[in-house]
């Protein structure tokens, strides 16, 4: 049959049936087979998006489309494909080499990285992703993609630090205390995406060794049980998808990569004029950690609060950069999910390079050893000297305000019962909260006076001290209400009090200021 019968046959086809997909695909490929591409075009641009549930006819779209020179209608089809049919490789594979020539790294990262889950046999998708990696510096995932392809297993990495002692590994281990069972292990996943998993035990020397040799990478979890630390960090790095967007540009990636260096070289300087002990560390690619060390181990929302109040004190960093807290834990849908670091001095996973403190300008500590020795921690009065001193100044209590809350101390057994709990350092109940709020809150100087009360607590933030302040009530609370949200307070302490009550009034602590309402 010629072309001009197939096309006339197709044709009448289409008239009973407007909207088959395929019918309009064998055209569009009769137009084609017969040279006129023109309108092969067209069809693909008009007819491309008829509904459909079925793979295959995205599929050939996307063939078709590609053939055509359209490449942006064959990424559209083979996504629509992909998204129907997320375990085909060969979509996987035809989206990614779309995207790669056509320079969207980040794309044909994530569909390379499927392809070859898929498909693990798939040589031509391993070296296509090894070389992505080499360009983006993850020496050690380019190598396993390449090994793999070859069907090779990768050697251990056999280099070492020289000169660990066993007190050197025991204060490696004693900074980085964290929970008290278990650990983390990282490794390379076969996508070539790093990763860590739970390893049950306490981490010892073994391990500590092995981690250095680089047979092996670990961490540690530094939130325990009863939700405190000892260390935590700031994180500087470039965002991936940054990354991914100038996997082609290593200029670019070099110069951002010192920015990193600057920043958090500021970082730890500031933190050193404010008599903090910060060490800075090199983790073998191109983000950079500053870390700080407690002697004792500290709620995890005081060491949030440290990391902020010195946060404040430290320009933003440049647009091509991110700063991260690390405290352990990581947001993950409505929870959190505990999160670990590879400890220093260990083989990157991804680079293959060593992990090494860094001397304040920036240049690797020429004995790591000796420099753990001599690393020092803050104390728990160093870090409060700098939350009320260092940081925003300590809030004294107004003056205006001052003699009421004595006499509410001493004539408010409940409330005061709520002030030496704020004051020993402790974070406060929500009820307790509320309840110090809608006492407190109505003073002449309320609101500094909240903040002079409450900035001991761990959890203490200002600026959401100030925004629940500017959103609270016009009267204050009832003492019915006191002894319902506080049960476990009035069980143990008087709450019992009359007063001579003027009209329109009704019993609140706050009565105890106005002599006259006493029985």
């Amino acid at each position: 049959m010629t072309a001009s019968r197939t096309i006339a046959l197709l044709e009448m086809q289409i008239k009973s049936d407007p909207y088959n997909p395929g019918l309009y695909i064998d055209l569009a490929r009769a137009f084609l087979d017969k040279g006129d591409e023109e309108r092969a075009r067209r069809i693909v641009a008009t007819r491309r998006k008829l509904p459909s549930k079925d793979p295959s006819i995205h599929l050939q779209w996307g063939r078709l489309a590609e053939e055509l020179g359209m490449a942006a209608q064959a990424r559209d089809s083979y996504e629509l494909a992909v998204s129907m049919d997320p375990t085909n490789a060969e979509l996987h594979y035809r989206t990614a080499l779309l995207h790669y020539e056509h320079g969207g790294w980040e794309r044909a990262l994530k569909h390379l990285k499927r392809t070859v889950l898929l498909a693990p046999e798939n040589e031509e998708a391993r070296s296509l992703l090894a070389s992505l990696y080499e360009e983006m510096g993850f020496g050690v995932l380019a190598q396993e993609d390449k090994k793999a392809s070859r069907g090779d297993s990768p050697p251990l990495v056999q280099s070492t630090l020289e000169g660990p002692s066993g007190r050197d590994i025991s204060i490696l281990l004693n900074l980085f205390r964290g929970k008290e069972f278990g650990y983390t292990k990282f490794g390379i996943g076969p996508a070539g995406d790093l990763f860590f998993e739970p390893v049950d035990g306490v981490m010892g020397d073994p391990e500590v060794l092995r981690h250095l040799s680089g047979e092996a990478a670990y961490g540690t979890y530094p939130l325990r049980s009863d939700k405190t630390l000892r260390y935590c960090a700031f994180r500087v790095f470039i965002p991936w998808r940054r990354i991914l967007e100038n996997i082609k540009n290593s200029g670019f990636l070099a110069i951002s990569e010192s920015h990193v260096q600057g920043y958090a070289r500021k970082i730890m300087r500031r933190a050193t004029e404010l008599g903090l002990p910060a060490y800075l560390e090199d983790p073998g690619d191109r983000e950079r950690r500053v870390w700080f060390f407690f002697e004792e181990f500290i709620p995890v929302d005081l060491a949030s609060r440290f990391l902020s109040a010195l946060w404040d004190q430290i320009p933003a960093p440049d647009v091509d950069l991110s700063t991260e807290m690390f405290v352990g834990y990581k947001a993950s849908g409505i929870g959190h999910r505990e999160d670990s670091l590879p400890l220093p001095l260990g083989l990157n996973p991804r680079t293959g390079r060593r992990s090494l403190f860094l001397r304040e300008d920036g240049e690797p500590v020429e004995d790591q050893w000796l420099f753990l020795r001599k690393m020092r921690t803050l104390s728990r009065k160093g870090l409060k000297t700098f939350l009320h001193g260092g940081s925003r100044g300590l809030h004294p209590a107004p003056l205006s305000s001052r003699d009421d809350v004595k006499r509410l101390r001493e004539r408010c057994q409940v409330l005061n019962e709520i002030l030496k709990k704020a004051r020993s350092g402790r974070n406060l109940r929500l009820e307790e909260k509320r309840v110090l709020f809608f006492i407190l809150g109505f003073l002449p100087d309320g609101r500094e006076m909240l903040h002079h009360v409450l900035e001991p607590c761990p959890d203490y933030r200002p600026k959401k001290l100030d925004q629940l302040f500017a959103r609270l009530g016009s009267h204050p609370i009832s003492c019915p209400k006191v002894r319902y949200l506080l049960p476990e307070i009035t069980g143990y302490v008087r709450c019992d009090c009359t007063f001579r009550l003027p009209p329109g009034f009704y019993p609140n602590p706050l009565l105890h200021l106005k002599s006259e309402t006493m029985v």
